[in-house]
């Protein structure tokens, strides 16, 4: 995803230096963490992108919870189990 690279040279309008620590760590800038809404102990991706390291927000199946509501009577694990009938676990 190019648009994160390019978003993040044009927000800082400059090039951004960062020091790679002992562990192999690097801080990603306030500003671009606040311009993609990064926040403490998200997770991100990190990507071989054509001789660039890219980094993208992770969205994990757990930031799901409880965005969804089931009908009353219906229950989860039956419908867990019609779900399992369709898809394979891979």
């Amino acid at each position: 995803m190019t648009k994160v690279i390019i978003d993040a040279i044009v927000l800082l309008n400059m090039q951004v230096m960062m020091t790679v620590t002992q562990k192999g760590q690097v801080t990603i800038p306030k500003k671009i963490r606040e311009k993609f809404n990064i926040n403490i102990y998200d997770k991100v991706n990190v990507a071989n992108a054509q001789g660039f390291i890219k980094v993208t927000p992770a969205h994990d199946i757990l930031d799901l919870a409880g965005k969804f509501s089931f009908p009353k009577g219906k229950s989860v694990l039956k419908g867990r189990r019609e779900i399992e009938k369709k898809y394979q676990r891979v």
